[in-house]
């Protein structure tokens, strides 16, 4: 019995003792690690030795701070290697906090309480240590802005073209401003796409003047007198070049004989009949001037002469005081002595001696100037978006969709020989154009890619004939320079 109760107290002895040899080496190796819930830079450091801490780190913050930073110059990124700027993550310095806490004396349990509790856990956060150079980050970002930023530069004609130099929006990279952003990005692990911060300058919108160049350089090659008037509708700007001038008016008034017809409609839709009248005069070649008088009958109450003075009225009412229509055209097929090219008898009425104007031997029944004809085209397209003289001087007369259909009744225009010479083919054109002997005139709405403008043109030479092979190289070329500036940057 005795013999059994010894041999049990020797096991006991040797099971307790193996017991507290094990968790005396458990206590050993306790001692040389970090102790449970020390976090460094995020990462659980808890129980593992300074060597594995160091592996741990290495994989968990090195490694994918390491990586390059993405910096966006506006639409292009540029790598930013943290390597190449001293980036370094301080992990040696990170695990010896970690070790210092776990061996605070006042921290560390003696073997009894690590038996009886087991390990002790210390709550505690070690910051993310890095360092980097500063002054190569500034130097590296100082070489983006030497590459990338560009100086601002305003449109400029280009010499002996009729193009121009389309501006460019000034970029400066703000340094102050990007460098915070880089420096909190190289401590991400999932943030690694930054916004430089990128100062822009956009050239200002460049002036018709810068136009006037171009056009008075071509107009000086033509042994004549030409009249232009170009604008932005929707800028109310203009540029005007012996726009004041009174030129025969030809066809090119009809314009306002269309306006007076939806006049008279009072607002209503004018009838199938009208509207066709209306697409001939524009349409016809030959028979354009018949059409015409049948529409200022039409607006005369039967009598041409009426209504041309009642178109004439209007013109006034809408301030366009160099124009006037005295009486019918004369038919494509008449041959009377004494009339000119637009076909007006010159006994229809007394010309005042301001009318006679004979800078340009100017029809002395109906004229026009380029200002007159390039403002009614744009108060009728005002006036197409709900806007605009024509309807604050006839209200309730006639109606945006009126103003449209005028547009788009000249846009039928066939003829595209002179200010559509000078734009793309397929671009929308509403215009119209006029012959007389001495005088050539085109007038009209372009709808182009970079705006929408009007641009009048009047060419006259003092002789009997203005030859066509001179005339349509000007119309061309100043509708081409007009609409390389208002389409500058577009393709």
């Amino acid at each position: 019995m005795g013999k059994r109760i010894a041999t049990f107290f020797v096991v006991l002895l040797l099971i307790v003792g193996g017991f507290l040899a094990f968790e005396f080496a458990r206590y050993r190796i306790y001692l040389r690690s970090i102790r449970p819930g020390i976090t460094a830079g995020g990462v659980d450091l808890g129980g593992v030795t300074p060597d594995a801490a160091l592996r741990t780190l290495e994989e968990m913050l090195v490694a994918p701070l390491s990586k390059p930073l993405h910096l966006r110059y506006e639409e292009e990124t540029i790598f930013l290697i943290p390597a190449d700027i001293g980036f370094q993550v301080k992990i040696r310095r990170m695990v010896e906090e970690a070790l210092r806490l776990s061996h605070n004396q006042q921290a560390r349990p003696g073997f009894p309480e690590f038996v009886m509790h087991g390990p002790r856990r210390l709550k505690a956060e070690i910051p993310l240590q890095t360092e980097f150079d500063t002054n190569a980050l500034r130097s590296f970002l100082m070489g983006v802005a030497e590459r990338k930023d560009q100086p601002l530069r305003e449109v400029q004609p280009i010499t002996g073209t009729l193009s121009f130099y389309p501006g460019q929006a000034e970029k400066r990279l703000n340094l102050e401003l990007s460098l915070p952003r880089i420096e909190e990005a190289l401590l991400s692990i999932d943030s690694r796409d930054i916004d430089l911060v990128v100062e822009t300058k956009e050239p200002s919108k460049p002036s018709l003047d810068l136009l006037r160049g171009k056009v008075e350089d071509r107009i000086q090659e033509f042994d004549g007198i030409v009249g232009v008037y170009i604008s932005d509708p929707g800028a109310q700007e203009s540029m005007e070049i012996n726009s004041q001038t009174s030129f025969s008016g030809m066809s090119v008034v009809k314009i306002a004989i269309f306006l007076e017809t939806y006049l008279r409609f009072a607002g209503e839709e004018p009838d199938l009949e009208t509207k066709g009248w209306i697409d001939k005069v524009v349409t016809d070649p030959v028979g354009s001037n018949y059409w015409a008088n049948l529409l200022l009958s039409l607006v005369g109450e039967g009598s041409t002469t009426e209504g041309a003075r009642r178109t004439t009225e209007m013109m006034r009412a809408l301030g366009l005081n160099k124009s006037f229509i005295k009486g019918p055209f004369r038919l494509e097929t008449e041959e009377v002595e004494g009339r000119r090219g637009s076909g007006l008898a010159s006994s229809l009425g007394r010309i005042s001696a301001k009318e006679r104007s004979q800078e340009t031997n100017p029809d002395p029944i109906i004229q026009t100037s380029p200002h007159d004809m390039g403002r009614l085209l744009e108060m009728i397209y005002r006036c197409g978006y709900g806007g605009g003289a024509i309807l604050d001087t006839f209200p309730g007369m006639i109606a945006p969709q009126g103003c449209q259909e005028i547009q788009e009744i000249l846009a039928q225009n066939p003829v595209r020989s002179m200010i559509g010479a000078g734009i793309p083919e397929g671009t929308p054109l509403a215009h119209k154009h006029g012959f007389a002997d001495d005088t050539h005139a085109d007038a009209g709405i372009v709808y182009s890619p970079g705006g929408d403008y009007v641009i009048v043109q009047f060419q006259y030479t003092p002789t009997e004939w203005l030859v066509w092979a001179l005339s349509q190289p000007v119309f061309e070329d100043i509708s081409r320079a007009t609409y390389n500036f208002f389409n500058i940057g577009y393709e």
